[in-house]
């Protein structure tokens, strides 16, 4: 016969034990159902047992779902994408990060949120005080993106988060969370090539701004045009107000640049998506560019039959215009060959 120790004896009734309470709850599950990443099946219930009673942070199926913490301290992301473009002229968007501790600490916990690159993003809250009153409760702090007007394209910084303790049994490993900064700054250009009024509309207008060379690689590009013949599209319904925008293609509180310089700023516009002149000339030489709108940013009557004839007569403005003459400062027989506006999106 042969005698177990007491210490291995020990170990196997403690895995019989726990077998025997898996198979319990497994039994009071769903088995109508036999899929893994269906939460209402027997095989996803028997999976998520398994995982927690391994210590695994997250079910396989979905990595969003947090089954345990891990000691130490927790973040609710660890990669975000913010962009420059949905705040003001000076903050982009914004997200709240969730902080948490997985266990109970024996001292206070302090955790110091630093970002890498203050240029690029902030946080609302650079310390975050856990104590065993309050380690089981989030706290949170908000990372915003800075809106610069300098064309910089996309980049990262890194949020740091780095915990100080007296408890020399808690965890003190620092966490990161990588922050992708999209831009919102873009370049405005003439197209390449003249035309008459016959341009089909406003959305053949695009089709010749997106097929332009001047148009960067990936992006989309449209025509800065306004119809007031068939309201396809327009920047302001009121005198420089901004009202009634249907399609515009200028964007709130972004800076534009020329595509020829693109450290030359044409302008940044206001929260109504409309630049406040004076401006920067979007081409250094002076020419003709159709645009159907008025000096004051509404649509003119004058707009080639909704842009598709080349018989009446069509709003243009100056390209090289520092005021509102360059968008609206005469119209020009339809049948004239001019080049006409485009906007990076």
């Amino acid at each position: 016969m042969v005698e177990l120790k007491h210490g291995t004896s020990f170990f196997l009734v403690k895995q019989l034990s726990l077998i025997f309470l898996l198979s319990f709850l497994i039994s009071c599950a769903n088995g109508s159902l036999n899929n893994t990443c269906d939460i209402n099946s027997k095989s996803y219930f028997e999976t998520s047992l398994i995982v927690t009673a391994t210590g695994q942070k997250n079910h396989p199926c979905y990595s969003g779902i947090q089954i345990v913490n891990q000691p130490g301290v927790n973040l609710s992301h660890n990669f975000v994408t913010l962009t420059e473009a949905g705040g003001t002229a000076t903050i982009g968007s914004s997200l709240s990060v969730q902080v948490f501790l997985g266990s109970e600490p024996k001292e206070v916990v302090n955790v110091q949120v630093i970002v890498s690159n203050p240029s690029f993003a902030f946080v609302s809250q650079t310390n975050l005080t856990f104590s065993k009153s309050n380690w089981n409760q989030n706290q949170s702090t908000i990372i915003t993106a800075v809106n610069d007007p300098v064309m910089n394209g996309t980049r990262s910084t890194l949020i740091r988060f780095i915990p100080s303790s007296n408890d020399t049994s808690f965890r003190l490993e620092e966490k990161l969370i990588q922050a992708e900064i999209l831009d919102n700054d873009k370049i405005i250009f003439t197209t390449s090539g003249s035309y008459t009024g016959i341009l089909g509309g406003v959305f053949g207008a695009d089709a010749i701004c997106q097929a332009d060379v001047k148009c960067p690689a990936g992006k989309i590009c449209k025509a800065m045009l306004a119809d007031a013949g068939s309201d396809a599209r327009q920047a302001s319904f009121t005198s420089g107000v901004g009202d009634g925008q249907i399609d515009w293609v200028l964007k709130p509180f972004s800076t534009y640049v020329r595509n020829d310089n693109i450290s030359m700023v044409i302008g940044t516009t206001t929260a109504s998506s409309l630049f406040t002149f004076p401006i920067v000339g979007i081409r250094p030489t002076s020419t003709t560019a159709w645009t159907g709108l008025s000096a004051d940013w509404t649509s003119n009557g004058n707009h080639c039959g909704s842009w598709t004839v080349d018989s009446g007569n069509g709003n243009a403005g100056d390209t090289s215009g520092t005021g509102s003459a360059a968008i609206g400062f005469n119209n020009f027989p339809c049948n004239s060959n001019l080049p006409f506006y485009c906007v990076e999106q």
